[in-house]
């Protein structure tokens, strides 16, 4: 393989060998964020009336400040040991200078994915629409006359319309793929320059933008299988979901089971990101170290 390319396999290897060599702790570090995550998610589950509901709504806001906090600290942490080899402070866990930056770094990139997803999905929502339209005039309807409802024009929608839509709308996600894609070597390099690095990194990911997303997609799916397959299997064994979305959502959402039971699995997931974050973490490590070495 051409050495300005990164090693996508190997990339995914690296990354689950980096868990595999430091889980324990990598876990430990993980123990207050996840102590506040799952107290934050029970708290979800309480629904009360009355003044009560202040109370809640006050427990849920502390430790939604809590978990912020210690998410960016367990971040900064496994980067710092996936980067550095660096597992020194209080349970492997500051807060200081590195999780400062990696708090800046994280909104930046946020902020700018948000900013191209926006923009993406105007577009693609522009061109649904116009398709939608142009189905109703084909079929006599004036949507000005009839009043344009998109879910009653997507009645009269063929077959070649849908194949531009959805197809238009996985180009749009690809995009935005591959965007966060070349914006994830930020975080290491932050970690390693011990300065916030954002739009600096960008020549790193040069023609690898690609690779790298599929690399991303790699190491996602065999934590994702094996968290929801847990949470299937605990479902089944309690006879009941384990997370009740209505009370997160509201029981409107009971009515759209798809968006219910994707609230239900991010929702859980999130519980295991002292697995999630430092797999990923020894991933971007590993892209940054080989892209850096390849460019020096």
């Amino acid at each position: 393989m051409p050495q300005s390319q990164v090693p996508v396999l190997r990339s995914v290897f690296a990354a689950y060998a980096f868990f595999i060599a430091h889980w324990r702790p990598i876990l430990v570090a993980g123990i207050p964020y996840t102590a506040a995550y799952a107290a934050q998610l029970a708290l979800l589950q309480t629904q009360r009336a009355g003044d009560a509901q202040a109370v809640l709504g006050l427990g849920l806001m502390a430790l939604s400040i809590v978990t912020l906090v210690t998410s960016v600290a367990l971040s900064a942490a496994a980067l710092r040991m996936a980067v550095r080899g660096d597992f020194g402070g209080w349970l492997g866990l500051r807060l200081g200078q590195d999780e400062f930056r990696i708090f800046v770094v994280s909104i930046l990139v946020a902020l700018l994915t948000l900013i191209v997803f926006v923009l993406v999905f105007l577009f693609w929502g522009t061109l649904f629409g116009t398709i939608a339209a142009g189905s109703l005039e084909r079929a006599g309807i004036d949507p000005e006359t009839a009043g344009f409802d998109l879910a009653q024009a997507t009645g009269y929608m063929g077959t070649a319309d849908w194949v531009i839509v959805v197809l238009s709308g996985l180009a749009g996600l690809a995009i935005v793929a591959w965007l966060s894609a070349r914006l994830v070597l930020s975080l290491p390099a932050t970690i390693a320059q011990g300065a916030i690095r954002v739009m600096k990194v960008w020549p790193l990911s040069h023609r690898n933008g690609w690779r790298i997303a599929a690399a991303l997609v790699l190491a996602g799916v065999p934590v994702t299988i094996v968290e929801l397959g847990l949470y299937e299997v605990l479902s089944a064994m309690l006879g009941h979901r384990v997370i009740d979305v209505t009370a997160v959502l509201g029981p409107e959402f009971a009515e759209t089971p798809g968006i219910a039971r994707m609230r239900e699995y991010s929702l859980w997931m999130g519980l295991f990101s002292a697995i999630n974050i430092p797999v990923f973490s020894g991933l971007y490590a590993y892209i940054h170290q080989n892209r850096t070495r390849a460019l020096a």
